[in-house]
């Protein structure tokens, strides 16, 4: 969560975050008001929620999702929710999930063991997905953007709360904090129109459109993929897997493989 004056950005990390927030320092004067990178609005604010700001979010389709998250593990090793598995299985355990050599074959091996809650309670110990029951039916990805989009996700998203699918998609719904989604596939676009639309709104600075034509073009995935697209890395079982898991995130956003 980054937090101006006007408006507050949930900044769900691998959807064009680290763009927009690079955006918003060229576009908007002075510093955050708060800035807890990809945490819920109830970590810095537990009372008070919105408390009257715009609030804006990013998506990304999450077959491409997991694809650019694997990728960006193995460029950046120390990636918090991935230092556990390297810990616990070691160079050589650990090089099945993460080899750039063999990407169709470690990446298969990577999101069938996201999938698996046993898998994920014996190596992902510092990570609360790893310990959730929803890790039994809710993919990571739809984990994530719930617990960075709705608020307090520590407590609104246990068993006793939600124990399926539908209820997940149900509670989103109800509670999600964002006034708008911005997807990741159209983000230059969309989120230049978007600042332009409100710059005295939301306080962006009157010289906004000269700094989104200088900056905005510059969007870029951070990861570090060996394949043409996130297509090639997916089997009809993995493709299935993801539907059936992030199906969240699919039929509230419209994505389709």
């Amino acid at each position: 969560m980054i937090e101006y004056e006007k408006f507050i950005y949930l900044d769900m990390y691998k959807t064009g975050s680290t763009y927009i927030d690079a955006l918003l320092r060229k576009l908007v004067e002075g510093q955050p008001v708060r800035r807890t990178r990809h945490a819920p609005i109830t970590r810095g604010r537990p009372f008070f929620w919105k408390q009257g700001k715009y609030a804006f979010a990013t998506v990304r389709n999450p077959w491409d999702w997991y694809v650019s998250m694997w990728a960006y593990s193995i460029k950046q090793p120390n990636v918090l929710f991935f230092r556990d598995v390297r810990k616990v299985l070691g160079e050589e355990g650990s090089k099945k999930l993460f080899d750039a050599e063999n990407p169709k074959e470690s990446f298969a091996t990577w999101l069938r063991a996201l999938a698996d809650p046993k898998f994920l309670n014996s190596v992902m110990i510092g990570h609360p997905y790893s310990k959730t029951s929803l890790n039994r039916f809710l993919g990571f990805y739809s984990y994530r953007f719930m617990r960075v989009t709705t608020p307090h996700p520590a407590l609104a998203m246990g068993w006793w709360n939600i124990r399926t699918m539908d209820q997940a998609i149900r509670h989103q719904k109800r509670w999600a904090l964002y006034d708008k989604v911005f997807k990741s596939e159209t983000l230059t676009e969309d989120f230049s129109a978007f600042v332009l639309e409100n710059r005295e709104k939301l306080g962006f600075k009157k010289n906004a459109k000269r700094i989104l034509e200088k900056n905005a073009p510059v969007q870029k995935n951070t990861s570090n993929r060996t394949l043409s697209t996130y297509r090639d890395y997916y089997t009809d079982e993995l493709r299935e897997l993801v539907a059936t898991r992030d199906r969240l995130v699919i039929e509230l956003f419209g994505y389709e493989f």
